[in-house]
């Protein structure tokens, strides 16, 4: 069924779209109004609970924020010491008040 508006305009048959104001898709879940830092662990029931909000958390998601904690210690700890080690070997520094290379004190 073709309508001529027109000579250089024709009408298609396309039904348009239904209305999804009112529908939605998707949904956000509430924010986290816990940090969920501190764990008690059941290990008869093999769960994990937060110990501020008492929330039910996965197992393997604790397991990776206590993984990721760990590894982010040893990297500060490593930085921690190589910058002790560079400090260390310095014997000399730029005088604040004259600007002249200074002797460090190791006492």
């Amino acid at each position: 069924m073709k309508v001529t508006i027109d000579d250089n305009v024709t009408v298609l048959p396309v039904t348009p779209r239904p209305n999804l104001v009112d529908e939605r898709v998707f949904t956000m879940v509430p924010g986290m109004t816990c940090w969920h830092r501190r764990y008690l662990v059941d290990d008869k029931k093999a769960e994990v609970e937060c110990a501020d909000c008492h929330e039910k958390l996965n197992p393997m998601w604790v397991l990776q924020q206590l993984a990721f904690a760990e590894n982010r210690y040893h990297e500060l700890h490593a930085r921690y010491h190589d910058e002790l080690k560079r400090l260390g070997e310095r014997s000399r520094t730029k005088c604040e008040h004259c600007g002249q290379m200074t002797r460090i004190s190791k006492s």
